[in-house]
């Protein structure tokens, strides 16, 4: 069977690190993210501001943005070198957001998948986990195009994870059907 290469696209919080932590557990993708480079910056740069897990949203966007401005393929160019060396495996990359990068995964032929998740929830991730927003965050070009993208798959994430990992398996067995075709 060929590899399976899954993109997840979806709002902030809406669940698409939860579904792709599954996908590793129980389906041994390797997972990728466009925004691992950007952390990474972050991390070196302005220690401070993502010690202990946090997640200031207003940095994490200007960076990948400025970098953006130099070079629009900046991150799909560091996430796709990564992701060709793993070529023998599943993978998965987990922050589809920006038009550029859905352009490529479709073209290379990613099953596309949303995960979709009411703001009311989202906000309440957002306050649970301690994330720096503000509600114009919500309408920064990183959220702008998720809703745009026709994807092959829909997961809705308002309910319970085990919800979510009930539509993640009915999704992985008719991947894994059509691949068997």
């Amino acid at each position: 069977m060929p590899n399976v290469k899954i993109a997840l696209t979806g709002k902030m919080r809406s669940g698409k690190d939860t579904v792709a932590g599954y996908l590793v557990e129980h389906y041994d993708f390797i997972p990728y993210a466009f925004g691992d480079g950007i952390k990474r910056v972050c991390r070196e740069l302005f220690p401070e501001q993502v010690a202990n897990g946090k997640k200031p949203r207003a940095l994490l966007q200007g960076v990948g943005q400025a970098m953006r401005a130099i070079d629009p393929d900046v991150w799909i160019k560091r996430t796709m070198s990564e992701v060709y060396r793993a070529r023998d495996f599943d993978v998965v990359i987990a922050d589809l957001r920006q038009p550029n990068e859905y352009a490529r995964l479709y073209t290379e032929g990613y099953v596309i998948i949303r995960v979709n998740t009411s703001d009311d929830v989202r906000i309440d991730r957002m306050r649970s986990a301690g994330d720096t927003f503000d509600l114009a965050d919500f309408t920064h070009d990183t959220e702008r195009y998720v809703d745009m993208f026709a994807v092959h798959y829909e997961l809705n994430n308002n309910g319970s994870v085990l919800d979510l990992y009930e539509q993640i398996d009915v999704v992985m067995r008719e991947i894994m059907r059509r691949e068997a075709v």
